[in-house]
């Protein structure tokens, strides 16, 4: 009983093929990036109209630098696609009244967040994983190795990174009745942080785990405080989500 709501998320997964199309639009955009940068001189030749006789250079990148263009591609329209595949959750089911009938159930709040978010985040470190390893395979087929350990300490923080998004955004989706407010506060919240981070030396912060999984493909970076923090706010978004989940649409 204590895991038939999680069975349950996979089985609506696999139905809908969310688990399908999540894996496959990370893996495109992650191989992308290594197939345009090797290409790019090709199609600024075809599409530049340039006089006869000209050439066009244009430095080849390093493969670590290839890794952190996929990382950035993830990290921007990844992050999209993973949370626009839980958009609807918890308001769907409030306007359907299935959260209202597990609630008579007495149903714990703390067992229905926990597996939604452990549905959620666990189909999003399966999809990173893979969308890594597309981009890692074309990176070294079409330019150079790469130092294996920094490229699997990149993915876990890429990993942990989609991790606390989802658990921001889950708080959001407990608290409100709609599932695009919570998505696009979420992405406003993101995008603020990012700003903030790059005027401010707040080095400990999660939002700084994005930018770390690109960084530490380059050299050593400082880890463990952004990871304790992490930590930290997914505990507590996940408390307060679990604690607050409103079950029934307050226009009901």
């Amino acid at each position: 009983m204590k895991l038939a709501i999680f069975k349950q998320e996979w089985k609506e997964s696999w139905r809908n093929k969310r688990m399908i199309w999540v894996p496959i639009a990370l893996m495109l955009l992650a191989a992308m990036q290594p197939l345009t940068l090797y290409f790019l001189p090709d199609i600024l030749a075809s599409g530049g109209n340039l006089p006869d006789g000209a050439v066009i250079e244009i430095p080849t990148p390093s493969p670590e630098e290839v890794l952190m263009s996929a990382s950035e591609q993830l990290r921007q329209i990844g992050l999209l696609v993973v949370l626009l595949s839980a958009m609807h959750t918890f308001s769907h089911e409030r306007s359907l009244g299935t959260l209202a009938w597990l609630k008579s159930l007495k149903i714990p709040g703390t067992r229905i967040v926990l597996s939604k978010w452990g549905h959620y985040s666990l189909l999003a470190v399966v999809a990173i994983g893979l969308a890594q390893l597309s981009a890692a395979y074309y990176t070294i087929v079409l330019f150079d190795s790469f130092d294996v350990t920094d490229f699997l300490i990149a993915t876990g923080l890429l990993m942990l990174h989609f991790v606390v998004q989802l658990s921001i955004f889950f708080l959001f989706a407990a608290l409100l009745e709609s599932g695009l407010v919570a998505l696009v506060i979420t992405l406003a919240l993101h995008f603020i942080m990012s700003l903030l981070l790059g005027w401010l030396e707040w080095d400990w912060m999660p939002w700084r785990l994005g930018s770390l999984s690109a960084e530490v493909l380059m050299g050593e970076s400082l880890l463990v405080w952004p990871i304790v923090s992490s930590v930290l706010l997914i505990g507590a978004t996940l408390f307060v989500a679990s604690k607050r989940l409103l079950f029934i649409s307050r226009s009901s």
